[in-house]
């Protein structure tokens, strides 16, 4: 029963973990390469230094965790669960280091966004904060007419 109850919880965890990691988790803005994208850059009136500032830290961001094939990260994981979980006795140790797999990504993700919205001015910050908040109300009336017809 414990050893179910272990199986059951790691695998939720990992669940998340995952979704998480691979960008299906809950958020919070539009992705950091979203300022540089021209309609975004002319709605913000960005200067030429705050794109120049934005695209080195992007730049500085890719090179230190470059782009991966998310699927394959995310079998990766799941292989690595599986062979977790066959063994004999369980390594709490070894759960542990799969489940914090990407945490770092996710802190410099963090950090990321926070640069770049210290980059932007008060009244960017709130236009931007606008425009996301016109993104998610579309994506919500999505989801919400998809979920009515079932």
């Amino acid at each position: 029963m414990k050893k179910t109850l272990t199986t059951m919880l790691l695998s939720s965890a990992l669940a998340l973990s995952t979704a998480a990691y691979a960008g299906n988790g809950p958020r919070d803005m539009m992705g950091p390469g979203t300022l540089l994208n021209d309609r975004v850059v002319e709605k913000l009136a960005l200067s030429d230094e705050q794109q120049t500032q934005i695209s080195e830290r992007l730049e500085l961001f890719h090179s230190q965790y470059p782009k991966e094939d998310k699927r394959e990260a995310r079998d990766e994981q799941r292989q690595a669960m599986k062979a977790l979980m066959e063994q004999e006795t369980f390594d709490e140790a070894a759960a542990r280091a799969l489940l914090s797999e990407g945490t770092e990504q996710r802190l410099a993700q963090m950090k990321l966004r926070h640069d770049l919205a210290q980059i932007l001015t008060d009244e960017q910050r709130d236009s931007l904060e606008q425009m996301q908040e016109r993104r998610d109300g579309k994506s919500r009336k999505g989801r919400d007419s998809e979920r009515s017809r079932y």
